[in-house]
């Protein structure tokens, strides 16, 4: 099996097919050619040259407050020409070992300018360029198998509204399998090593390295029966964006699951989680979880779950100790209607000092069903906590709160009075902090916590963010929280479909030496409708967010359209546009806000595809100031033969206020397969 070795470095942005696929393949396959010095068989599969160009230029411009406008230019052009090959093998037997390699090494040569002010600096060098994609298994059929890889791969990455960077990725890694009965155990290390920059010095410099050992046995006795442990170190040390700010942590993790299926046909199950997490370094702590769950199936449409959980937590001066117990209960009481209720009872004590009782439960229903002019679905939820905090100091941590951070939508932690230093921001999977200031900005707005993604960061448009952070509580206090939901809409045969939205959170606090900034009340209602068969739609929305912290109402439009679909040729549209009138008395902004995206994909003869496309946003704020955003990108693609030629040219604009951020790149790769030359030699 041949190995192709993936250069990517003019890959289209917009992820079609031709865009995503390696480069040309030879018209017809190289028959196998093996070369057997003893027990080594080896067979070239392919043979290429390639020669990659680049250059990106750059211009920022920012006016900072009492000093005059500052201006900063760069230029810089790299041109790199490789020799690449891939092969497969395997030593005496592809059972014992089976190995694949593909490997492009050749010479590279930079040129860099920078003019800010007064100041022009010139700068050139040259080097060797080696990329690989090095695997091997051995013994795969084998009670004990190993199997390993080394990789390096450079590539340009596409911001939105912002030039690409350049990364280099390295990685290695080897791994055993063991098979010793029921049980299946892999264990096994990895390393990475991710660079990122741009021709702007330093700027969007960043790093991350990234080292792992694990252990990961499961063990299923019978098919009702099993039990799984993992175990983890990992090492991480990064740097951010040409700052100063530096990130290391050692984490060991010790996880134990055990799942149990007992009753007549299996139909209960007992679960237990078990977690034990220690890290070290920045952001040191120590986390424990046990959570046993019960679910007994009584009836085909009766469904009860029980659960307890303790939840242990340590991270520098809080320490948090938490009991939560709660059951549930499924109902399906008609084919069309669905009901469950949930009640729950939690205890949790923070540094020894401050404790809260908190108890309550949900009621929730979901109805769907069929009418003569389509489907009407409903789903209904009421839910009521009470509790109750004593202490000296009244403060409680929130850990993995999940928000989508958007630019159109304010976005608020869901705790009132949050501590805004001890807000931490991160990724899902906690594989990336994100900076504040830099990524992110946390503002206080009426004992609120406002969160805003900086648009040069690394968080993008709509990314999953997850928080951790300590908020006041009132002590001596006692604190109720109403939540209702309400969703019903129709979705119509011929393509309408008329929706009602409805949220609310309503708080009351006792004694009233609680003071008003700790009751958050809030009811949100969302009207609109959406139209549309599978081609194209159109939605708009009357949004009224009565809040207690910043009120107001808004307007939002949303259309879709693939304006055009053949075999030769596609084009897809999209825009969204929304109007907002905030209604408070410190923050009476008007804003406009609208996203527009067009894509545009085409083979344009037997030997050329084109793929383009622009995207633009605008926000014009009353109080803020206007925001342009234009990013446009355009990628021509020639195949005939052995010859593969690839241009790709993008612009990005960044505009905010008076600061203004621009660049241009342009990115060429040619590529010249050899691999006929084999074919030839095995003619002869």
């Amino acid at each position: 099996m041949g190995v192709t070795l993936l250069i990517l470095h003019a890959s289209c942005r917009y992820g079609s097919a031709e865009a995503t696929q390696p480069a040309t393949q030879p018209a017809e396959p190289a028959p196998p050619t093996r070369m057997q010095p003893g027990g080594f068989h080896f067979k070239v599969s392919e043979i290429y040259t390639d020669i990659d160009a680049e250059y990106q230029s750059r211009r920022v411009k920012s006016a900072p407050r009492g000093r005059s406008d500052e201006t900063q230019k760069n230029r810089n052009l790299w041109l790199a020409e490789t020799f690449g090959l891939a092969a497969t093998g395997d030593i005496v037997d592809p059972d014992l070992i089976d190995w694949r390699a593909g490997f492009e090494f050749g010479l590279t040569q930079g040129w860099f300018t920078e003019k800010r002010d007064r100041l022009d600096e010139h700068d050139r060098d040259s080097g060797v360029l080696l990329e690989y994609d090095l695997s091997f298994d051995a013994l795969k059929n084998k009670p004990l198998s190993f199997h390993g890889y080394g990789r390096r791969t450079r590539d340009h990455i596409a911001r939105r509204f912002l030039p690409s960077l350049r990364e280099t990725r390295t990685e290695a890694g080897v791994s055993a399998l063991a098979l010793t009965g029921p049980a299946a155990t892999e264990f096994g290390f990895s390393w990475r090593d991710v660079d990122r920059d741009n021709n702007v010095r330093n700027t969007d410099d960043e790093s991350i390295e990234v080292g792992r050992a694990y252990v990961d046995s499961q063990w299923t006795f019978t098919d009702q029966h099993q039990l799984r442990f993992t175990y983890d170190h990992e090492r991480e040390q990064s740097t951010y964006q040409g700052s100063r700010f530096d990130f290391d942590t050692n984490r060991d993790e010790f996880r134990l699951e055990h799942d149990l299926a007992f009753g007549a046909g299996n139909r209960h199950r007992l679960d237990t989680f078990i977690r034990y997490n220690e890290e070290r370094g920045d952001l040191a702590r120590d986390e424990l979880e046990f959570v046993p769950r019960l679910s007994l199936q009584h009836t085909d449409k009766l469904r009860t779950v029980y659960r307890y959980g303790f939840y242990s937590f340590d991270q520098g001066a809080f320490e948090v100790d938490q009991h939560k117990a709660d059951a549930q209960a499924l109902y399906e009481a008609t084919e069309h209607l669905r009901l469950s209720v949930d009640g729950f009872g939690l205890y949790e004590d923070v540094e020894h000092d401050v404790e809260t009782w908190e108890a309550g439960g949900n009621l929730n229903a979901v109805y769907r069903r069929q009418t003569k002019l389509g489907e009407l679905s409903a789903n209904a939820r009421f839910a009521f906590d009470r509790a109750r905090t004593r202490g000296t100091v009244g403060r409680r941590i929130v850990r993995g709160e999940f928000h989508q951070l958007t630019d159109n939508r304010p976005v608020f932690l869901n705790e009132p009075n949050v501590v805004r230093g001890t807000v931490v921001a991160y990724n899902p999977d906690r594989t990336r902090i994100y900076l504040p200031g830099e990524d992110y900005l946390v503002t206080i707005f009426k004992g609120r916590a406002r969160i805003r993604r900086v648009m040069t960061g690394r968080i993008q448009d709509n990314d999953a963010v997850r928080f951790d952070y300590a908020y006041e509580v009132p002590t001596r206090a006692t604190e109720d929280t109403y939540r209702t939901d309400l969703l019903i809409e129709h979705r119509f045969t011929f393509g309408l479909t008329p929706y009602y939205s409805f949220e609310g959170r309503f708080q009351e606090v006792d004694p009233a030496v609680a003071t008003p900034l700790v009751r958050d009340n809030m009811d949100r209602h969302r009207i609109g409708v959406r139209y549309g068969p599978e081609r194209w739609n159109v939605g708009g929305e009357y949004e009224i967010f009565d809040d207690s912290i910043l009120p107001y109402d808004a307007f939002h439009f949303t259309g879709y359209a693939a304006v055009l679909r053949s075999g030769a040729h596609s084009v897809d549209a999209r825009a969204e546009l929304s109007r907002y009138f905030f209604d408070d008395r410190d923050d009476r902004r008007r804003v406009w806000w609208a996203d527009l995206d067009l894509t545009d994909r085409m083979t344009v003869a037997r030997f050329w595809s084109l793929i383009s496309g622009a995207g633009y946003r605008w926000e014009d704020d009353s109080i803020d100031g206007t925001t342009h955003a234009v990013d446009l990108t355009g990628a021509v693609r020639y195949t005939r033969g052995y010859l593969t030629v690839e241009l790709e040219v993008e612009y990005d604009l960044l505009s905010i206020a008076d600061n203004r951020d621009d660049g241009f790149g342009m990115f060429l790769n040619v590529r010249r397969d050899l691999s006929h030359l084999l074919q030839s030699k095995g003619a002869k």
